[in-house]
């Protein structure tokens, strides 16, 4: 199955990849980076992975006027979309369906062999996106068809028409922004690399079905404007730490009053503004000991504790195992 990707005026594909399917055979894990540079358009950078089983890609965007990106699909693929800053519409399966994307939503889609058009919009902000691609045969040894999780999707594979698991995209909670987070920093190389995607993209997966099924109302922002506000709280967030500004400083910073921050936080992210720090804090610290370059004191002190003590009760609380024994037992399992 081949994947092509190429911008209306530009020659140079941004995409062009081939993906197991039905055959079983794994290719060796592939990594490569894309940067076009237009002088008319702006700059593209895509970090495209591939372990033959998925494929995946990371795509910033700076852009000087909006582009066209027409994507061409030889086989059945299951995607999952990522906007995590930026505005965008996909018309995709074959220019059947239509789907706005905004800053902070995800969604999962299925795209019969066609070709597809995304639209990204000129900001003076870089927009940013991440995408897992899923050849229909492997999405399916992962949830059979007659599970209860995909069912519409299933009818819409079967009348090969494309779809999207939610009729309305959903927000992408902290845990999931981690998970990329976490894929995109990994210096695994090799086979193990290939492991690790594979692993955290399903769990990507399951972390986007078991929002899907819950029946807790999500969006209770109405204004664009405020959502917005919302991710770029996040954005604060991750640049100020591990030195983080207070909820009120916080709320000042973005425009938004205390209770609309916080509540607002929870409902687009799925954990409050503590909770959110101390998941940045704990998974950094688990990454810092498993690379074992650093000592524990200086972990503590990376991630934004004074007391290496403080950290110490921190991380046995989150993790249920003091800091000391990932180094004795690195295969233990944190989740």
């Amino acid at each position: 199955m081949e994947i092509t990707i190429k911008s209306k005026g530009v020659d140079t594909p941004l995409r062009q990849e081939e993906l197991t399917g039905n055959d079983g055979q794994t290719e060796l894990f592939k990594e490569k980076h894309v940067r076009i540079q237009h002088e008319q358009i702006g700059c593209i950078t895509d970090t495209q992975l591939t372990t033959g089983n998925f494929f995946m890609a990371h795509c910033k965007i700076q852009l000087t006027q909006s582009i066209q990106l027409v994507k061409e699909v030889e086989g059945d693929i299951i995607q999952l979309d990522f906007a995590l800053r930026g505005e965008s519409k996909a018309l995709t399966g074959g220019k059947t369906m239509s789907q706005a994307f905004s800053t902070g939503q995800h969604n999962i889609a299925y795209i019969p062999p066609s070709e597809s058009i995304y639209d990204y919009y000129a900001s003076p902000e870089q927009l940013d996106y991440s995408v897992v691609v899923i050849p229909k045969e492997n999405y399916f040894r992962l949830i059979p068809p007659d599970s209860d999780l995909h069912q519409h999707l299933v009818t819409r594979i079967n009348q090969k028409k494309a779809a999207y698991v939610s009729a309305k995209n959903l927000p992408i909670t902290s845990a999931m922004d981690w998970i990329i987070r976490d894929m995109r920093a990994s210096q695994r190389t090799g086979s193990l690399k290939r492991l690790f995607l594979e692993s955290r993209i399903t769990e990507l997966l399951m972390l986007q079905l078991e929002q899907m099924q819950s029946t807790q109302p999500i969006g209770l922002l109405s204004k664009k404007a405020d959502i917005h506000k919302i991710h770029e709280a996040r954005e604060v967030l991750d640049s100020c730490y591990p030195n983080t500004p207070t909820i009120i400083e916080l709320a000042k910073l973005v425009g938004l009053n205390e209770f609309n921050l916080k509540r607002g936080f929870k409902e687009q992210l799925g954990t409050t503004i503590l909770g959110y720090i101390t998941q940045r804090r704990m998974e950094d610290a688990r990454r810092f000991l498993l690379e074992g370059e650093k000592t524990i004191s200086e972990i503590a002190y990376w991630v934004g504790y004074k007391n290496p003590a403080h950290f110490t009760v921190a991380f046995k609380k989150y993790f249920g195992m003091l800091p000391s024994a990932i180094r004795t037992h690195p295969g233990c399992d944190l989740s």
